[in-house]
C-alpha cells in the first residue's frame, strides 16, 4: 500500500523536473523599445534613429539573438516635436532623437550643446558625455549620446548681407539661434519649418538660420538666394532614453545598447559629410550664393554669436553654464 502511494509522488516529481529544465530553454520575451524622432522619417536628421535601429539589430542578431529591438514609431505625426522629450519621462516612448533646441525648456542647460568643439567621440574621453548624463538624470532621462555630426549652421538670406547687421529684417528662428538674431539686431520670428517655405515665397520673412545640410530636405533652396559664411554652432542632435527603460536592461544588454549609439555615431558622421559635399553642389545648382562676409565682419559676427549664446545660457542655467563652458571650449 506504502509503495503504491508513492506512485503519484513520483510522477508529480518528474513532471516539476521537466517542466524546470525546458523552462531554460525557452527564449526570454524580446524587449521592445519604442522610438521617434523630432522630424519625418524622410528629413535627414532623423538618420541617427534610423541608422541606430540598423546597427542595434546587426549586434543583437550576433550577440543576443531576440533580446532586444528598437521599434520605430515615427517622427512629429506620431508625438508632437515639443512633446517627445516629456512623452520620453513619462515612458510614453522609450527613445527619442531629438534636438538640444526643442527642450530647453525642460534642461536649459543643454543649450550649451549648440557651441560644442568636440566630435561626438571626443565628448565620450573628455568629460563632456558624462556631465550631460548627469544633468539628464536630473530630469529622469538617460543622455545615450550625439548625432549631429558636427555640421555648422549657417544664416540664409533673400537679401544681401556685407555686414554682421540684421537691424530690420525678420528672420525665422527657432530658441536655438534666438540671442545671435537677437544680437544681430534682426527680428525674431517663430514659424514651423513645415511653414518657412511659404513664409520665405510671400517675403513673411527675410532669412532662416540652419544646418549647413538638411535645407533640400524642405525644398528651401528654390526660395533661398544666399548662404552666408562664416557658419557658427555645431548640431546638438541628442539620442535621450526614458531612465526606468534603460534601468529595466541588463548590464549586457545597456552596454550594448551604448556600442549601438557609438557606431550609429561614426556612421551618422560619415554619412553627413558625404551629404554636405552633394548638398553644397545642389545648392549651387539651384542659384544659392555662397556669400562670405568681410573678414572684420565675420570676426564680429561670430564674437556675436558666441558672447550672445553665452551669456544667455549664463542667464538660464548660471549654475552650470561655467563648467558647460569650460567642457565644450577648446583651449586657446
Amino acid at each position: 500500500m506504502k509503495r503504491m502511494s508513492r506512485f503519484p509522488l513520483v510522477v508529480v516529481l518528474c513532471a516539476f523536473s521537466l517542466l524546470f529544465l525546458t523552462h531554460g530553454l525557452v527564449k526570454a520575451e524580446t524587449i521592445t523599445l519604442k522610438g521617434v524622432t523630432a522630424w519625418p522619417k524622410n528629413i535627414g536628421h532623423s538618420k541617427g534613429m534610423l541608422t541606430l535601429v540598423e546597427v542595434l539589430d546587426e549586434m543583437v542578431a550576433k550577440q543576443a539573438p531576440g533580446e532586444l529591438k528598437i521599434q520605430y514609431v515615427g517622427g512629429p505625426e506620431s508625438v508632437k516635436t515639443s512633446d517627445q522629450v516629456q512623452a520620453v519621462q513619462r515612458g510614453m516612448v522609450d527613445i527619442a532623437n531629438t534636438s538640444g533646441a526643442y527642450y530647453t525648456h525642460i534642461l536649459p542647460d543643454i543649450d550649451a550643446l549648440k557651441m560644442t568643439e568636440w566630435t561626438p567621440a571626443e565628448e565620450r574621453t573628455n568629460g563632456v558625455f558624462n556631465y550631460l548624463v548627469g544633468l539628464h538624470e536630473k530630469i529622469g532621462i538617460r543622455y545615450l549620446g550625439r548625432t549631429g555630426a558636427n555640421i555648422k549652421f549657417h544664416l540664409y538670406m533673400n537679401k544681401p548681407m556685407k555686414a554682421a547687421d540684421l537691424k530690420g529684417l525678420n528672420i525665422r528662428v527657432s530658441p536655438l539661434y534666438l540671442p545671435v538674431i537677437k544680437g544681430l539686431g534682426g527680428n525674431p520670428v517663430v514659424i514651423a519649418p513645415t511653414d518657412v517655405y511659404q513664409a520665405l515665397e510671400r517675403n513673411v520673412v527675410d532669412g532662416y538660420g540652419w544646418p549647413a545640410v538638411g535645407i533640400t530636405d524642405w525644398g528651401w533652396q528654390k526660395v533661398t538666394k544666399y548662404q552666408i559664411e562664416p557658419g557658427f554652432y555645431l548640431v546638438g542632435d541628442v539620442m535621450l532614453m526614458n531612465m526606468a527603460s534603460w534601468n529595466k536592461l541588463s548590464k549586457k544588454l545597456q552596454d550594448m545598447l551604448t556600442q549601438a549609439v557609438i557606431e550609429s555615431e561614426n556612421r551618422t558622421m560619415a554619412f553627413w559629410k558625404e551629404r554636405s559635399q552633394n548638398e553644397a553642389q545642389v545648392l549651387a545648382k539651384a542659384g544659392v550664393q555662397v556669400l562670405p562676409l568681410p573678414p572684420a565682419e565675420q570676426t564680429k559676427l561670430l564674437q556675436v554669436v558666441y558672447e550672445e549664446s553665452w551669456k544667455d545660457l549664463t542667464q538660464k542655467a548660471p549654475k552650470t553654464a561655467p563648467e558647460l563652458k569650460k567642457l565644450l571650449t577648446k583651449a586657446k
